[in-house]
């Protein structure tokens, strides 16, 4: 098989070099800041009377989750480490919930992440009241009824040029957030 790889490369080049002028016409702008006390969420029911707190945006959204009680942060990653044996014991697709990776760091970040489409209901998955398959914090499932606060970031990327956002696009910008704050909680974007 022949392949022309010097224009393979020069192909590539011209979509990175796309990619970014593309996000050179981009703002990125506080959007929200969301506070949350453990008990406003123990159940979807609870939930319901705070929903009002999760705005909504038309635009991609990079947020971040941190703990505002650093003092029972030992607390309740040893609840996490104790649900998350018991966890890896059940069947995947069935009675197991997808925890976000654990990555062990020493910050009061637990989690950078985005959302192109549906920001309330990831924030759901997050607080543990929305579904066992998405992978997220699943923060009422595992922490115990602990007393403890929340602040929830969220920040909008907005193309100057209203050019729709690419996905992938999200992903870069929120790279950067993940490498900055470097979260207990979640992975680098897949890129």
């Amino acid at each position: 098989m022949k392949i022309d790889s010097e224009h393979i490369v020069k192909q590539s080049e011209e979509f990175a070099l796309n990619i970014a002028k593309k996000i050179s016409k981009i703002t990125i702008r506080p959007f929200c800041e969301i506070s949350f006390h453990s008990s406003e969420y123990r159940d979807r029911e609870t939930l319901s009377n705070f929903l009002h707190k999760i705005p909504k945006s038309d635009n991609p959204l990079i947020y971040i989750i941190q703990i505002k009680s650093p003092k029972i942060l030992s607390t309740l990653i040893e609840y996490f480490e104790d649900y998350q044996s018991a966890n890896k014991l059940k069947v995947k697709n069935k009675d197991r919930v997808n925890l976000s990776r654990y990555n062990k760091t020493s910050t009061d970040i637990l989690y950078v992440g985005s959302s192109t489409t549906d920001f309330k209901t990831r924030i759901k998955n997050h607080l543990g009241t929305e579904g066992t398959r998405v992978y997220s914090l699943h923060l009422c499932k595992w922490d115990n009824c602990l007393e403890y606060d929340l602040n929830i970031f969220a920040y909008e990327v907005i193309s100057e040029s209203n050019e729709i956002i690419e996905r992938f696009i999200v992903e870069i910008l929120e790279q950067q957030f993940w490498d900055k704050l470097n979260p207990i909680f979640g992975k680098r974007s897949g890129l």
